[in-house]
Order: structure tokens, then sequence, then C-alpha cells
């Protein structure tokens, strides 16, 4: 399935795309198994021992373990899809997975992305003592550190699962229910980038509007906080932690403002249709999806700044690294709408596929993204050039198009494809995004796999951990002798 051209920018290429249905066959693998393209695709190095794991390694750890504010704010940000400043730098050159969660069925897959199959399910079960639903689990996210990950939910209960990544198990399982407190579907999580902390809200409850504050050092919830506006879903700090903005998904529609000091709701913005959020990159705006507009909301005087129509109706958010332009999924319009953060105008629309979702950028070369088509018709997934803003092609997936997780280097993509249970394999090591390739549609997944995240492997935490604690006792050898 896979041709070494070493004379080609020592990439791992496929000799063709493999189409859905067909048997994965003829699986040949390098002496050297995995070979990436390190930084912006120079340069080359096996799997297990690129440029830059011995730099990098020794960040991850505990979020209060001797870690610096810097090393803290760089784990923060391996979440693309709830940190607008996301970047892989912390973990660049790193062996990992992709983890994909199942949401139809309690478990989560792990998959080799260098052999296009899923290795193992690690499997989920709720706390001793209730009768939810099955599974609901939703998506990944890295908890600071790097060591471990939380899958959040998306049915009407309020469990939680804590996955060690270095050993591929899950060691906690919890509830956010507390104080006569009843949590519903606590889905999308935001980090804290200075203190240990996280949030997420309850976005299928109609009635009742909370934020669940968690502490990331100990993995569990600590206290909520009321909201004057029902299912509270995409929640996010300001830069210096002292407020959380979030949207509220359910009647009546809008941002609720909080003090995390306080731990109180200090405002509440009513917007018409307002349901995702996201925060610029230079943290100066909160920006809203409403109905036919993208709301700008100023994150010092918490008042709106300006609204932007677009047509459709707005969805998910992602901002180029650099802060000059921010992408809205436009759902209804099936489209993407790029603004103009200099002007905080509009200045193109793309069109894409059906049900426009969110743009993913490739951390090595952010020119390009996976932009989603997650109807339950759509097969497809477009990707965008960045500078120009046009499509330059659209690729075959499977049905239902919903999450993208690339690898820290860029070179390969996993897409999950709820509707066939399946997951979708891209090859994205080009420089060039119309020359990316479909590897494989067909990575047996679970049932309805939504959330797909990319992690460090157990093998790499282990020896992060091992520089990390070496480096420790070190500095604690030479203050001792001082």
């Amino acid at each position: 399935m896979f041709k070494d051209r070493t004379g080609e920018n020592c990439q791992l290429t496929k000799n063709h795309s493999m189409k859905k249905g067909e048997v994965m066959k003829n699986l040949s693998f390098l002496t050297l198994a995995g070979v990436f393209l390190v930084g912006m695709f120079s340069g080359c190095a096996p799997h297990g021992m690129h440029a830059g794991h011995g730099s990098h390694g020794g960040k991850i750890g505990a979020p209060t373990k001797g870690m610096s504010s810097s090393d803290y704010q760089e784990l923060v940000r391996l979440d693309p899809q709830n940190t607008m400043m996301a970047n892989f730098e912390a973990v660049n050159g790193m062996d990992g997975y992709f983890l994909i969660d199942n949401q139809g069925e309690p478990t989560i897959s792990v998959v080799d992305y260098n052999k296009a199959e899923t290795i193992k399910k690690i499997k989920l079960s709720d706390p001793p003592g209730t009768s939810f639903r099955p599974a609901g689990n939703h998506h990944i996210f890295v908890i600071p550190g790097g060591r471990y990950a939380w899958s959040s939910q998306r049915y009407e209960k309020d469990v939680m699962w804590t996955i060690d990544l270095a050993t591929h198990e899950v060691v906690d399982t919890f509830q956010l229910s507390m104080d006569g407190k009843t949590i519903k579907a606590p889905l999308h999580i935001g980090f804290a980038y200075k203190s240990p902390l996280a949030v997420t809200g309850n976005i299928l409850d109609k009635k009742k509007g909370y934020l669940t504050f968690l502490r990331t050092d100990t993995r569990r919830p600590s206290h909520i906080v009321d909201l004057s506006c029902p299912g509270a879903r995409d929640a996010m700090f300001t830069f210096d932690d002292s407020k959380v903005f979030t949207t509220c998904q359910q009647e009546p529609k809008g941002v609720s403002i909080v003090d995390v000091a306080g731990r109180k709701e200090i405002k509440f913005i009513p917007i018409k249709g307002g349901r995702a959020g996201g925060m610029t990159v230079d943290g100066k705006y909160f920006l809203v999806g409403a109905s036919k507009a993208v709301v700008l909301i100023d994150t010092v005087t918490n008042e709106i700044h300006k609204t932007i129509k677009v047509p459709g109706g707005g969805g998910n958010f992602t901002c180029l690294p650099d802060g000059s332009k921010c992408y809205n999924g436009l759902r209804k319009d099936n489209s993407v709408a790029v603004i103009d953060m200099a002007s905080l105008e509009l200045i193109k629309v793309i069109k894409t596929g059906k049900n426009g979702n969110r743009l993913y950028l490739n951390p090595a070369n952010p020119k390009y993204g996976i932009f989603t088509n997650e109807s339950g018709k759509s097969e497809t997934v477009s990707i965008i050039d960045t500078q120009n803003d046009v499509k330059v092609i659209d690729l075959e997936t499977g049905l239902g198009p919903h999450n993208v997780a690339f690898n820290p280097e860029g070179t390969r993509a996993i897409i999950s494809t709820k509707k066939e249970n399946v997951a979708t394999l891209v090859d994205t090591s080009s420089s060039d995004g119309s020359k990316w390739e479909v590897i494989t549609t067909d990575i047996d997944s679970g049932i309805e796999n939504n959330g797909v995240r990319w992690v460090p492997s157990p093998s790499a935490i282990k020896s992060a951990m091992k520089e990390f604690d070496g480096a420790e006792s070190q500095k604690m050898q030479i203050a001792a002798s001082e």
C-alpha cells in the first residue's frame, strides 16, 4: 500500500487511494517504519527518532509539576478545536496515535496511522449504580501536561472519562452533577491558560444553564456556576484567565460572561440564533456564529463590538495562526465565510458542500486546511487554500464527515465519518493541498465515530516523563549544592 520515495523528500506515500469497500492489501513498511517529515517538509527522521523528540519531550507531565508557564500554555494549545492559538510545538516530532470517540458504542478507538488500522478499543463504562443510556462519548480533549485526556459527553448524562495516555486505559469515571445541580451533556471543554482549570457546559439542558469548572491537576470537577441562558456550549477563557465566555445553544440564545475568581455570571448578551463560539488569536474578541451573522464581542468591555452579516447562518470558527483571518462554517449556506480581522469585514464566501461545519488547519502548513461537510448526505471534505481563499479540491470520505485531526508534522489527517462507522485517512504530506490524497475510507472505528484527536504514544509519554523527572532531579541537585 505504501511506497518509499527516497528521492522525493523522504515522504511516506502510497501507490493509490483506496476506495470504499476495498480490502486493504499488500501493506508493506520501510525497514524503519513510519518515516515523517519534520518541520516544513524538510529533512527525514525514522519513526521513534524524530528530530525534536528530546528537546520537547521534557514538557510532558502533570500541569503543576514544575512546569513553566510557557510550557503549560503550549500544552493547552494541543486542542485545535477549542483554542484559537493551537499549535503542536510542545510535541512536534513525538510518536503518536489518533483516538476516535465512538458515540454510538462505549469505546474509543486507537488508530495507528502508519498501519492505517485500529489497533485497540478502549472500553468505557458508566459509574456503578447509574442507569444512563450507553455510550455518548463525543470528543477527546488532551489535558495540559499531555499525560491524560478527557472524553466528553453528548447524551443527556453527566459522565466523563479520564484516559491515561501512557496505558490507553480508563483510569477514572466521574459525574459532574453536584450541589443539587444536574448536568446534561458536557460536550466541549475549554482550558485556562495560566491556571490548572477547565470548563464545560450542559448543551442539551433546555431549562438551565450551567458551567462546570474542573481542575486539570486533580482531573475532577470543582464547582458549578449558574447562567442566565440554558444549554451552555462553547466555553472559553480569556488569556488572563479572568473571564469565561460561553455561547448558549438553547433559547434564549446568546452569550454568558462569567467572572472566574468571583464564580458568578456578570453579564448575559442575547444574540438571535447564537450557537458556536471562538476566541480570536489575540484574545481581543469572542466570536459568535449567529443567525446570518458573525457577532464580535469585546472581551475587555463585554460589549458587542460589531455584527458582520453572512449568508446562511454562522457555525464553528477557525482563525489563522497569525490572526489575519477567521473562517466561519455556514451550515445553511453550504459554505465557509472568510472574515478579515484587520477591517472586520466579510471578504469572501467559499462554496464547499452540504452543511458546512469547520475548517481544520494543517499544523505544519496552515496555508491549507480540511473543511468538513458534515451532512448525512455528504461524502466529501473540501481542501481550502487559506492564502487565496479558494477551494482547491474535494476528497471522498465516508458518509457524514464530522471531525478532523492532524499529526503534529502535518503528514497525516484522520476524518471521522459517523454515518458509516468508519474513518478516513488522508495523506497530507504534500506542501500543495491540491495533491492531498485519500489513503483509505475504511478504517474500522466504531458506531457513530465522532471526535478525533492526535495524542502522544505511550512510549513517547514514558520517555518524556523519564526525561522530565531526570531534569527535575538535576535541578534539585544543583540547588542543594548552592
